[in-house]
């Protein structure tokens, strides 16, 4: 019974030993990968504001119109508009001005240039790009997470190459960034827009170029050396 507990002991301190010898024939390496994807959701944030007409025209003479423009552009108001805020001004009866804030939501490009270009033939100027989207961007950012692992095991390859190994299985991956973040930012596009447009004739005006939505991603792995 004595020599089972003393053999019991030794596979006890010899084991962790051997893990730890195993475990640190490793290399370590951080992955990257960058997609770009041209956006076809289109999120504007449109502001309607007394103050905006000379006449202190009332948002709700500004809203039919906005609409009536609105569908002469083919859009679907009562599915692509929604109403986000209206300040509380708009129900007292003084001589508080009302502002009303809408999301317009489309799938294009050209839809957006023609929506600052209607909208703002009436008036309506305080229009923003909010954010953009795309109907299949979880598809995009699985992609760039699989070329972001792909990189990591590529560069451990490379670098065990170059001290006579090679690697073998992926023993660890560290997630650092699950929630891909959208980088973009156009806003600067529409306004050198809004410029040219009122600088230029028609004629000369070039189409606008919307930038691509960029994802990054990095994730760290290490993976088994083997001789």
């Amino acid at each position: 019974m004595k020599r089972i507990f003393i053999i019991l002991l030794a596979l006890a301190t010899t084991l962790p030993v051997m893990a730890q010898s195993v475990e640190e024939n490793y290399v370590q390496v951080n992955g990257s990968a960058e997609v770009e994807v041209v956006p076809n959701e289109f999120y504007l944030t449109i502001v309607l504001d007394e103050s905006d007409t000379k006449g202190r025209q009332e948002i709700e003479l500004q809203r039919r119109q906005m609409i009536s423009a609105l569908k002469s552009l083919g859009i679907d108001t009562e599915k692509q508009l929604t109403m986000e805020n209206l300040s509380s001004s708009y129900f007292r009866r003084g001589t508080s001005l009302a502002v009303a804030k809408y999301q317009l939501q489309l799938s294009t490009s050209e839809q957006v240039v023609a929506v600052y270009d209607k909208l703002g033939d009436m008036g309506i100027s305080d229009i923003t790009i909010s954010r953009v989207s795309h109907t299949d961007i979880d598809k995009y950012k699985s992609q760039c997470r699989k070329e972001a692992m792909v990189n990591a095991k590529q560069v451990a390859t490379e670098l065990a190459e170059a001290v006579g190994q090679s690697v073998g299985s992926c023993i660890y991956i560290y997630d650092s960034n699950r929630n891909i973040p959208l980088s973009y930012n156009n806003d600067g596009v529409m306004v050198s827009y809004a410029k040219s447009r009122n600088a230029a004739a028609p004629e000369a005006e070039q189409p606008v170029e919307f930038k691509k939505i960029k994802l990054s991603y990095y994730i760290t792995a290490k993976f088994q050396l083997d001789k």
